[in-house]
């Protein structure tokens, strides 16, 4: 158990900080030629109080925390090599029923629409957002043009139409 101070408002430590249980929770592997599958036990925990995240290494980070009584938390932190194999921007989670679902599609394989895409990012959802970005840049210059356009009219009515003197 490790406990941990926070600054009060008035500078000191107070005692009533947070104090963590850390725990290891049971993990179960499913192996597939498709796709592997971690399951992760997590009773009592909410899928707001859970995270995952993989970074470039090819590890993948899954931690939480939830409040038991009073100051007392409990928190866990994983993390787990992921196989080379894996196709990691199409890594996904599913949460119900006290069991995280970390599915790891072997490549050449699409996610599923129903799956919470870790960390918010996967690889269709990039290039979704750069084709909208090209799109928007497209109707900016068009937009541009158009802008151009009137205001050159509007500068050759306004040449046309000024008087012109004539001396005699």
């Amino acid at each position: 158990m490790e406990t941990k101070y926070c600054v009060c408002s008035h500078t000191n430590y107070c005692a009533c900080a947070r104090v963590y249980e850390d725990f290891d929770p049971y993990c179960k592997w499913h192996k597939g030629e498709e796709r592997d599958t971690l399951e992760v036990s997590l009773q009592d925990f909410n899928k707001d109080q859970l995270k995952a995240q993989i970074n470039n290494h090819g590890v993948l980070k899954i931690f939480g925390e939830r409040p038991l009584k009073e100051n007392r938390w409990s928190r866990f932190n994983k993390e787990i090599k992921v196989d080379k194999k894996c196709k990691t921007c199409a890594i996904q989670a599913k949460f119900g029923n006290g069991v995280l679902c970390v599915i790891m599609p072997k490549t050449g394989l699409k996610p599923t629409e129903n799956a919470i895409i870790l960390d918010g990012i996967c690889c269709n959802e990039i290039v979704i957002e750069r084709s909208i970005l090209k799109l928007n840049l497209g109707m900016a210059v068009k937009v541009l043009a158009v802008a151009v356009v009137v205001a050159f009219g509007a500068y050759a009515t306004y040449k046309c139409n000024q008087p012109c003197l004539v001396e005699n």
